[in-house]
């Protein structure tokens, strides 16, 4: 599986941090026994995801994450508006495979379950805990 992280925003992930960044898609996926083709993370602002929210999902308002799983690409969109630290960032991927993989937050039993599991996977993933430098 080929990721790939893209900035549409001023931010400098080191390589240590985006090597983390894969090993813990790599980890969450085998965890959910779910493979993917491409992944492509984009890191964009409030504004963008206001505008996806809008068109995909009919709300006016922006959001910390938005996935959408394709044939050959799924992506992740994360607002870094919203994002201050690397484990943040790492919950918000964690959130966007978990959408693409087939869970949901439409109830309190869906989001509790999506809750424990982004918090167990950053729990057990491979990070250093380096803070996102701002551009």
């Amino acid at each position: 599986m080929q990721v790939n992280i893209f900035n549409q925003v001023a931010c400098c992930l080191s390589l240590s941090v985006r090597k983390n960044i894969i090993v813990l898609v790599e980890k969450t996926l085998v965890a959910e026994e779910t493979e993917l083709k491409n992944l492509n993370i984009i890191l964009t602002n409030d504004n963008y995801l206001k505008e996806l929210n809008r068109k995909f999902l009919k709300k006016d308002k922006p959001t910390n994450v938005i996935s959408f799983r394709m044939e050959e690409v799924s992506e992740i969109y994360i607002s870094y508006d919203r994002v201050s630290n690397t484990d943040e960032l790492c919950y918000y991927i964690i959130h966007g495979l978990l959408h693409i993989v087939g869970y949901d937050h439409k109830t309190k039993a869906e989001t509790k379950t999506m809750e424990s599991k982004c918090l167990q996977y950053l729990k057990n993933a491979t990070r250093d805990g380096e803070r996102i430098q701002r551009g």
